[in-house]
């Protein structure tokens, strides 16, 4: 008789009633919140004395015009005087004498300005170069009598764009977020669960007691039930890391929605993402547990692991490419290698450059795989329950389908 749901009860209810889980699980969301904030304000008072100390300002200094653009009332009203002896003055400065000493070049705007001042600190220097940029601005600016082009010459016009696809009004940035937030939770799933994955099989092979559970339960359920449950303990902790993110959004998203495009929801890309999604977590979760039972500890698995996960996570490197790139070869690589399918699949049905095709047959990829790899999962344990102290080989798996298989 199947024993599934009391395996999948037992190790999920033996997970989350532990205090150390539920610490871990909402230290995380804490620690973020706090050091946003933190850095938050840290930033806005860094940010205001960054600008407060790189204003241009009222300072006296001595300048020379070979452009003949600089106007001597604008300059005298931030405190500048013509200079009538150039190199006194830059001996000036040089000797604490003078704040600063501008050269104004024939061509302002092909030539650096020349500017020679007392140091007031890294942060501080930047009011100098504020200032001979305000004197020219502001000194070009009472030359031309038309207002309309001072202000176009301050502030560069906005710009509205709107795309049409198929005769409709295509969407915006924010139309990407919907099927995003799926390959956001297979990076979060992944790294929640690989430790999680393969420590619940090594055990069972740790504490040397499987060949009595094996009396009452079948390898497959006890692999199954291990699975099932590490998944819904995986949910719990997304839920607990998406919740303040999802109120954050809400809060923030009126700031930007305006500039990025309404979002908007393309009920087949949520079915695709939905779909690569959860093939990819099973994909995942038959990788880790196939290291688990290829190996005698957890100490042995370590390796093992870190090279799962990369094989999982390596097309986040190459997906600004793959994104920006879909008919590439490199593209249809990362697309249809089966550790590389789920998160390139779900980027690229994100930004909308996967066909319906091309998404029925990623999906199909993912789950034919996923299917593959539980079942060697589970054919790995079955063979290498009682085997204490070494790893399984390729030649050991060659000679178990060579000879009389194992009860079930």
């Amino acid at each position: 008789m199947s024993r599934l749901g009391t395996v999948v009860r037992f190790e999920f209810v033996r997970a989350v009633k532990k205090p150390a889980f539920w610490i871990g699980t909402l230290a995380l969301p804490v620690v973020i919140v706090l050091v946003t904030l933190l850095v938050g304000l840290g930033q806005s008072a860094g940010a205001d004395s960054v600008v407060s100390n790189s204003s241009a300002t009222k300072t006296p200094f001595r300048y020379v015009d070979h452009s003949g653009l600089v106007s001597e009332q604008v300059a005298a009203k931030w405190g500048g005087t013509r200079s009538t002896d150039a190199a006194a003055d830059s001996a000036a400065v040089r000797a604490g004498r003078l704040d600063a000493f501008i050269e104004f070049p024939e061509s302002p705007a092909t030539a650096p300005i020349r500017v020679e001042a007392a140091d007031r600190g890294l942060f501080g220097n930047g009011r100098y170069s504020s200032l001979a940029e305000r004197v020219v601005e502001q000194s070009v600016a009472a030359a031309v009598d038309d207002p309309q082009a001072v202000q176009l010459l301050r502030d560069p016009p906005d710009t509205t764009v709107t795309t049409y696809a198929d005769g409709a009004v295509a969407p915006g940035w924010l139309s990407v977020l919907p099927p995003a937030l799926f390959a956001a939770a297979f990076f979060g799933l992944v790294i929640l669960l690989a430790a999680r994955m393969v420590t619940v099989v090594v055990e069972e092979k740790e504490n040397r007691i499987s060949e009595m559970i094996l009396t009452t339960v079948t390898a497959g359920d006890l692999i199954r039930g291990k699975v099932i449950a590490m998944l819904l303990v995986g949910l719990v902790q997304i839920g607990v890391f998406l919740l303040p993110g999802l109120v954050t959004f809400a809060v923030a998203l009126p700031l930007f929605a305006s500039r990025l495009g309404g979002i908007v929801v393309d009920p087949w890309r949520m079915l695709v993402g939905a779909l690569l999604l959860v093939g990819g977590v099973l994909l995942a979760s038959g990788l880790f547990v196939s290291v688990g039972a290829a190996v005698p500890s957890i100490k042995d698995a370590s390796s093992l692991q870190s090279a799962a996960i990369f094989a999982l996570i390596i097309p986040v490197y190459a997906v600004f490419f793959v994104a920006t790139n879909p008919t590439s070869p490199v593209a249809a690589f990362f697309t249809y290698f089966p550790t590389f399918t789920p998160v390139t699949a779900m980027v690229r049905n994100a930004v909308g450059s996967l066909s319906v095709t091309e998404s029925i047959v990623c999906i199909v990829i993912v789950y034919v795989v996923a299917a593959a790899l539980l079942w060697f999962a589970q054919y790995l344990f079955r063979h290498s329950v009682a085997q204490y102290g070494s790893k399984v080989t390729l030649k050991q798996i060659a000679s178990w389908r060579r000879g009389r298989p194992t009860a079930r």
